[in-house]
C-alpha cells in the first residue's frame, strides 16, 4: 500500500477538478481526501493504484482544467476507510481563478427538453460550463464565495450538486427555476417602466418590431437590436452616439455566419470554442447586412451565443409545449457544438456593450435604467449579481491561432506563464486601451480590457479591478511601473499610488514596453524589436511611434523611426486627419494650392481653412512633429479620399486596409520609393517624401484606390524588411519582434511575418494579449520585476 500527499496547481477550481478526482479515486479503489485550498487543490490518496491515480491525474483531468504543476510526497500509509471531498481550506496561498466558459452541449440540450426540470431555464450550468470569474467574490472557488451564495440550492439541485455520478457535482452556480436566478422583462411607457409576462417571447417580440432591448448577460449589459433591420441598427447608432465604430454580431450557428462572411476551418474552430469571442471576419460581397453596422470596413465581428439566455432569444418556441425532443440529433453528446434544429429567430442580432460612450459597460440593472433609458426601448434584467465585469473579447486569426484585439471574457483572469519567478510588481498599462498586469510568482496576471482612462468611472473600474485580483491571488505589489508620459491618468495614478505605498515607481517608454510584452511572453532578455502605433511619449519628450528598437532588460537602444510628420494643431490633426494629408503635401510640393485643388482633402473644407492650416503646420508651437505610424497611415487615407475623419480610434487605417483586396500579397515588387538617412544621433530616419510624390502620381493618373493601397502597405513592410537585413548584419540577431496598434492590420501583420521568415528572421508576435496598447502592462510590469531580481541591473528610467 502506498500513500501520496499531491499538491496540484493551476485552474483547478470551478472547473469539475474535484468530483474527477473523487470518481477516479473511487475507480481505482483508492482511499483518501481531496480539498480546494487558496493554493489550487490538495489530494491525499492512499492505495494499490497510487501510480496509475497520477498517471491519470497528469494526462486525462477534465476540458477545462489548466494544470501547471503536481508535486507530490510519499507518506507513511494512514488507513484511510473511504474517499471524500472535504471542505475547503483557505491557507492563505493563492490558486487560479477560471475564466467564464459558455454553455456546454450537454446544458444545451437539456434547456430545450421539455421533461427536462430545466426547460427554457435562462440560468442552466453545471461542472463544465457558466459563469466563473464573474461571479467570483474570493477564492478558495465554493458557493459561499460567489454571487450564488443568496441563492439556497432547492432539495434536488442540492441532491445534484452531493451526488458525484453527476454533472452538477459541485457544481457552485447550480441553479433551477425553482430556486435560482430568474429574468424579467420591462418597457418603457409614458407612464414609466411597466414589466411583460413571459420576458424571453416578449423580448423576440419587441426586437422582431425593430425595438433595442438593454440585455443584462454574463459580464455587464448589451444593447441589442435585429442586425438586419436597417432602421432599429441607424436609431441604436444615433442614440447610442457611436459615430463609425463598428457594432458586434451574434448569430445563432455557423451556416448563418456563413451567409455573410468567409470562413476558414481555423475561424470556425475560434467560434465554436468555448471561448466564444468576437471574431472579425470579412464580409462576403453579397454580404446583405447594412453597411451602417461597420462602415468603411471589410470586416465584420462575429460570435456565437455563450449564454442560455442567448440561445432562448434565438430558439425561444413560439408555444413553450412545443416538443424539441424529437428534432435533437443524437450528435449532442459529442465534443463538436451542438446546433439546435430548428428555424431561428433571427440571422444575426446586434450585441454591442451596454455602456455610455468611453464608459465601462454597465453591469447593475438600476445603473441600465438610469443611464441608457434615452437608449433602450426595453430592459431584459436578471438577479444573478455581476461581481466583476467584463466585455467581450474580440480576435481575429493568425496562422490558424487566436490573435487578440481584445482580452477580456473567456480569457481572463488566466495567467500568462513567465519563464522564471518574479517580484510581485504591477504594471500600471497606459492610458488607451488600458489593463494592468500583476506578476505573482512564475505568472502574469493580466486584467480584462478597461478602457481609455479618461474618466472618473474608468478609474473607478480600474481600482476595482485591480483591488479584487490582488485579492484573489494575494498579491502585494513592491514596484509599479508606468509611462515615461507625464500627463497620462496612469502615470499620476501610478505615481500616487506608488507614494501612497512607499514603494518604488518606474517610469519607463512607450515602445520599450511593447517589445518588453513580447520579451515576457517568449521569455527573453533582449530582443530586435518593431513597434509601430500611433502615439507614444518618447524620451526626447517628442511623439514616437515607428519604432525599430533594440531592447534588453536594463535598457532599449532607438535604431531607426519615420521622418517626423507635422501635427497641424496637435490632437485636432489626430482626429481630422485631412490636416496630416496637407501637412504630407506641404512637405512634398511645399504649399502647392493648385495641386490639392486636384484631391479630395480639397472637399472637405473651405480654401480659407486650408491656407490657414498650412500656416498653423509651420508654427511648432501649435503643431508637434511626430513620428508615429498610425499618423502616415491617417494622412495617406485622407489623401486617397478614403477617411478625413477618425470617429474612433484608427479610422482611417481600418478604411485604408480595407480597400485592399483579400486575394492580394505583398510584392516588393509593387512598392514605392523612400529613402534611409542616419543622423548625427545614429538613428536612422525613414523618409516618404518620395513615396507621397508618387503616390499622389498614382491617383492624379487615375490608378485605382484599392492598388494604391496595396502599394502603400507594400512598402511599409518593403521598410520593416530593408532595416531588419540592415540591422541584422550590424547587430546578429536571427528574430524580430512585432507589437503596437498598426499590427492590428491584417494584411500588414500576415505579409510581414510571411516577408520575415523568406529572410530566415523569426518573427515574434503576441499570442496571449493584443497588440495594441493593452500589452503596455506587460512590459512594463516584466521589466521592473527583472531589474528588481537584478540588482546590479541599471534602475534608471528608460
Amino acid at each position: 500500500m502506498k500513500r501520496l500527499h499531491i499538491r496540484v496547481k493551476g485552474v483547478v477550481q470551478g472547473v469539475g477538478f474535484r468530483p474527477f478526482v473523487y470518481n477516479l479515486a473511487k475507480s481505482l479503489n483508492l482511499n483518501g481526501y481531496v480539498t480546494n485550498t487558496s493554493k489550487g487543490v490538495t489530494i491525499e490518496i492512499e492505495g494499490e493504484k497510487v501510480n496509475e491515480f497520477l498517471n491519470r491525474l497528469r494526462n486525462e483531468p477534465p476540458p477545462l482544467a489548466k494544470i501547471y504543476s503536481i508535486d507530490t510526497e510519499e507518506l507513511p500509509p494512514n488507513n484511510y476507510q473511504s474517499f471524500d471531498i472535504i471542505e475547503s481550506i483557505d491557507d492563505a496561498g493563492f490558486t487560479h481563478v477560471s475564466e467564464d466558459v459558455s454553455i456546454c452541449n450537454d446544458c444545451l440540450r437539456e434547456l430545450f427538453t421539455p421533461s427536462d426540470r430545466r426547460y427554457l431555464y435562462p440560468f442552466i450550468n453545471c461542472t463544465n460550463c457558466g459563469p466563473r470569474y464573474t461571479i467570483t467574490l474570493k477564492v478558495p472557488y465554493d458557493r459561499a464565495n460567489t454571487t450564488m451564495s443568496v441563492f439556497n440550492m432547492c432539495a434536488d439541485c442540492l441532491k445534484e450538486y452531493k451526488d458525484p455520478s453527476n454533472r452538477r457535482f459541485h457544481a457552485q452556480p447550480n441553479a433551477c427555476p425553482v430556486c435560482g436566478p430568474q429574468v424579467r422583462l420591462f418597457l418603457k411607457t409614458d407612464r414609466g417602466l411597466k414589466e411583460l409576462e413571459n420576458p424571453v417571447l416578449e423580448a423576440i417580440r419587441l426586437i422582431k418590431q425593430g425595438k433595442i432591448l438593454a440585455i443584462r448577460g454574463l459580464g455587464g449589459f448589451h444593447l441589442c437590436c435585429d442586425a438586419k433591420n436597417e432602421k432599429a441598427v441607424e436609431e441604436l447608432r444615433k442614440r447610442k452616439k457611436r459615430s463609425n465604430k463598428p457594432f458586434a454580431l451574434m448569430s445563432p450557428h455557423i451556416e448563418s455566419v456563413e451567409k455573410f462572411c468567409f470562413l476558414s476551418e481555423a475561424e470556425k474552430r475560434i467560434l465554436t470554442s468555448p471561448t466564444r469571442p468576437i471574431v472579425l471576419l470579412r464580409k462576403r460581397p453579397e454580404c446583405m447586412l447594412p453597411d451602417m453596422l461597420a462602415l468603411k470596413n471589410s470586416c465584420l465581428g462575429f460570435m456565437l451565443p455563450y449564454t442560455p439566455l442567448h440561445y432562448l432569444l434565438f430558439y425561444y418556441p413560439e408555444q413553450k409545449e412545443d416538443s424539441l425532443l424529437s428534432l435533437l440529433q443524437p450528435s449532442v453528446l459529442s465534443p463538436q457544438p451542438f446546433e439546435i434544429p430548428m428555424q431561428p429567430h433571427f440571422e444575426a442580432l446586434v450585441m454591442t456593450s451596454g455602456n455610455i460612450s468611453e464608459e465601462p459597460i454597465i453591469t447593475k440593472n438600476e445603473e441600465a435604467i438610469e443611464k441608457l433609458g434615452n437608449v433602450a426601448d426595453a430592459f431584459l434584467l436578471h438577479n444573478r449579481e455581476i461581481f466583476m465585469r467584463v466585455d467581450d473579447s474580440v480576435v481575429r486569426e493568425l496562422e490558424g491561432n487566436i490573435y487578440f484585439i481584445r482580452r477580456a471574457r473567456g480569457f481572463v483572469p488566466k495567467a500568462i506563464s513567465l519563464r522564471e519567478q518574479l517580484p510581485e510588481v504591477l504594471g500600471a498599462g497606459a492610458d488607451l486601451k488600458n489593463t494592468f498586469t500583476l506578476i505573482k510568482s512564475n505568472y502574469a496576471i493580466m486584467s480584462q480590457h478597461i478602457g481609455d482612462m479618461e474618466n472618473l468611472e474608468t478609474l473607478e473600474f480600474y481600482e476595482e479591478v485591480l483591488n479584487n485580483l490582488k485579492l484573489v491571488y494575494r498579491i502585494e505589489p513592491v514596484a509599479v511601473g508606468h509611462d515615461l508620459h507625464p500627463m497620462y491618468f496612469s502615470t499620476k495614478w501610478a505615481k500616487e499610488h506608488a507614494e501612497k505605498k512607499t514603494i518604488p515607481a518606474f517610469a519607463l517608454q512607450h515602445h520599450y514596453c511593447h517589445i518588453a510584452s513580447l520579451m515576457a511572453e517568449y521569455g527573453l532578455d533582449e530582443l530586435f524589436g518593431i513597434a509601430f502605433d500611433g502615439t507614444g511619449y518618447g524620451t526626447d519628450g517628442s511623439i514616437w511611434g515607428s519604432e525599430f528598437l533594440y531592447c534588453s532588460v536594463d535598457d532599449f537602444i532607438r535604431l531607426a523611426h519615420l521622418k517626423p510628420i507635422s501635427l497641424p494643431g496637435g490632437e485636432s490633426a489626430i482626429k481630422e486627419c485631412s490636416r496630416i494629408a496637407l501637412s504630407l503635401i506641404d512637405d512634398a510640393f511645399g504649399e502647392d494650392m493648385s495641386l490639392i485643388k486636384k484631391l479630395p482633402v480639397a472637399m472637405t473644407m473651405e480654401e480659407n481653412k486650408i491656407r490657414q492650416i498650412l500656416k498653423l503646420k509651420k508654427l511648432s508651437q501649435f503643431s508637434p512633429p511626430s513620428s508615429g505610424m498610425g499618423r502616415l497611415f491617417d494622412g495617406v487615407s485622407s489623401l486617397l479620399g478614403v477617411c478625413h475623419y477618425n470617429t474612433f480610434e484608427a479610422e482611417a487605417a481600418i478604411a485604408l486596409e480595407s480597400l485592399i483586396e483579400a486575394s492580394m500579397e505583398y510584392s516588393e515588387k509593387a512598392c514605392y520609393s523612400f529613402s534611409i538617412a542616419e543622423k548625427e544621433t545614429s538613428s536612422l530616419v525613414i523618409d516618404y517624401t518620395f513615396m507621397i510624390k508618387q503616390l499622389i502620381d498614382d491617383f492624379l493618373a487615375g490608378r485605382p484606390v484599392s492598388e494604391i493601397s496595396w502599394k502603400f502597405h507594400n512598402t511599409i513592410i518593403k521598410i520593416i524588411i530593408e532595416l531588419t537585413q540592415y540591422f541584422r548584419k550590424k547587430l546578429g540577431f536571427d528574430r524580430a519582434g512585432l507589437s503596437g496598434g498598426v499590427f492590428q492590420n491584417a494584411f500588414l501583420i500576415k505579409e510581414t511575418i510571411k516577408a520575415l521568415k523568406k529572410i530566415g528572421i523569426e518573427p515574434l508576435y503576441h499570442i496571449n494579449v493584443p497588440s495594441n496598447d493593452a500589452c503596455i502592462s506587460l512590459g512594463q510590469a516584466y521589466i521592473v520585476g527583472k531589474r528588481l531580481k537584478k540588482p546590479s541591473a541599471n534602475q534608471r528610467s528608460c
